[in-house]
């Protein structure tokens, strides 16, 4: 059963922002140059829109199925999943800056997203974990595609295996209907196992939603952007500039466990 809304806390929202009340079926809309990244030397960028739930549970699983009109490169949305303190929106102390007479910034939490990621012409299943020490980032193409023509959907699946994260996903166009429980586990394919996810973590301090992103106009492949669009990272991020209008991201069946 979906889990429900009101349990929920949205991050970097409009205020009038409402959640249903079953989480069966929503939408999240990302603006441009949004996104939920952590590279050296600046430190986090967190501009997405997310909502998440604190669980008081040992995690298990969680699942959604996720989809758009994916047109922009980097235009991405799906599960995320973080360690830690609760998210909180872009701020200085985000990015690592610490003000005058200030202690040091407190230590980041670690994360992990998984989910579709439209780059270089191709839908991809993605996935990103970081530490304090920065990200990375991992693409699986699900293969080329005019993405304006046609909305594209992929499941996908965080469960907890001892210490580790496992990431899978599924083409929903694989039916699991008529099929065996066994057959429609067999459709599932392996990501990525995150090993240390879990290591060292207390179960109250885990925090699990949904994000959506459309990072152009961050510059997240280096200075090279910013030098070719004259922007800068906090000029791009405080004016929210950008051409194109933003992505929604529709996200069916979700489930926590």
């Amino acid at each position: 059963m979906p889990p429900d809304g009101s349990s929920f806390t949205p991050l970097n929202l409009p205020p009038d922002f409402a959640l249903p009340q079953c989480m069966e079926y929503f939408t999240l809309t990302a603006g441009p140059n949004t996104d939920l990244w952590r590279k050296p030397p600046n430190g986090d960028t967190s501009t997405a829109p997310i909502v998440f739930t604190s669980l008081r549970h040992p995690f298990v699983v969680a699942e959604v199925t996720v989809s758009a009109d994916w047109e922009m490169e980097w235009d991405q949305g799906g599960l995320v999943i973080f360690a830690g303190a609760a998210p909180q929106a872009f701020t200085e102390s985000a990015l690592g800056v610490r003000r005058a007479g200030s202690g040091p910034p407190s230590a980041p939490c670690k994360w992990v997203k998984a989910g579709m990621e439209f780059s270089g012409g191709t839908v991809n299943a993605s996935s990103v974990s970081a530490t304090a020490d920065g990200a990375d980032w991992c693409l699986s193409p699900l293969g080329q595609t005019h993405a304006t023509q046609m909305a594209q959907s992929l499941r996908i699946k965080l469960e907890r295996i001892g210490h580790a994260l496992w990431i899978f996903y599924q083409v929903p166009s694989v039916s699991p209907y008529g099929q065996t429980p066994g057959a429609v586990g067999s459709t599932w394919k392996k990501l990525r196992e995150v090993t240390w996810f879990f290591y060292g973590v207390e179960d109250k301090f885990v925090h699990v939603g949904v994000y959506a992103s459309r990072p152009t106009g961050l510059g997240r492949g280096g200075t090279m952007w910013d030098a070719m669009h004259g922007l800068s990272l906090d000029h791009s991020i405080a004016t929210g500039s950008g051409s194109h209008d933003g992505l929604v991201v529709e996200f069916e069946d979700l489930e926590i466990f």
